[in-house]
């Protein structure tokens, strides 16, 4: 194993802001998974009769971390290399390199299992492990070549602190996650992208009231826009999201709808298929 540090300390990692209850924190490797261009996030855990966890992992089919980058990524904070990412509520998804922090709303350990492609094309695989007590440090062991020609990430949290299996199984939890991702999960419905937890894909489509979508062009550009009514509340504010053809926003702007007493729960999605070229 090879230690890394942080610029940072542990003190100051916790007074950063980090997300304040289970479900947000969970969000952001969910987030993490889908910035890392992940089509599917798994959600797998094991607990007994009383609700203690014995197993808990968040895995996807992202690229996975480059070991030749830990330095950029995990080694830095509030710096971190991603610069945009599915930012619907603006709480940060790992633009600050925060994200990887957020287990210590629960639990007192995470390992990541990753799997990256090297520029050799072999797949190689390691881990990183963060404590608690020491956020500042983290430990990577020696790659190894994979061999499932794979890539992906698979975080397990230990030593659990805040969190059993029927807050994980409840459904407020599942419920949050499809106000939290449904909107992603839809706008990228015809490509497949999923969330499942214990191998149960979450319905998000049970908070979409209707919806409809059509393509404008603009001066030769053409813009996909998705109008969708939710079945209910899923943020204090109704808005325009403009979004680049990566699917990340770029600006917002409220509707003409955002008076709470006509309970029309809305959100519009406009979304540039190529990034416009300036002469």
């Amino acid at each position: 194993m090879k230690k890394h540090t942080a610029k940072i300390t542990s003190k100051s990692i916790e007074q950063s802001g980090l997300p304040s209850d289970f479900k947000k924190a969970i969000a952001e490797y969910i987030w993490n998974g889908f910035d890392a261009n992940a089509s599917v996030v798994e959600l797998d855990f094991d607990a007994n009769a009383v609700g203690y966890i014995n197993s808990f992992s968040i895995s996807d089919n992202g690229f996975g971390i480059n070991l030749g980058r830990i330095d950029e990524t995990f080694g830095q904070f509030m710096d971190s290399h991603k610069t945009k990412t599915f930012d619907q509520n603006k709480f940060v998804k790992g633009k600050a390199g925060k994200g990887r922090f957020s287990f210590t709303t629960f639990c007192n350990k995470a390992v990541w299992e990753t799997t990256f492609e090297s520029k050799e094309s072999d797949f190689l695989k390691y881990n990183i492990t963060i404590e608690k007590g020491k956020l500042q440090d983290f430990q990577t062991s020696d790659k190894i070549v994979s061999i499932n020609k794979k890539t992906g990430t698979k975080v397990h949290f230990e030593s659990f602190h805040s969190l059993s299996g029927d807050l994980l199984e409840s459904e407020e939890f599942i419920n949050f996650l499809a106000s939290e991702f449904g909107w992603f999960l839809f706008l990228n419905k015809e490509s497949d992208y999923k969330i499942k937890i214990n191998g149960q894909e979450i319905d998000y489509w049970s908070i979409i009231g209707d919806f409809r979508e059509f393509k404008e062009t603009i001066n030769g550009q053409t813009f996909h826009i998705s109008y969708i009514r939710w079945n209910k509340n899923i943020g204090d504010k109704y808005y325009y999201y403009f979004l680049n053809h990566e699917q990340k926003e770029v600006e917002r702007k409220h509707t003409s709808f955002n008076n709470k007493a006509i309970d029309f729960h809305h959100s519009v999605y406009i979304l540039q298929k190529t990034d416009i070229v300036y002469h």
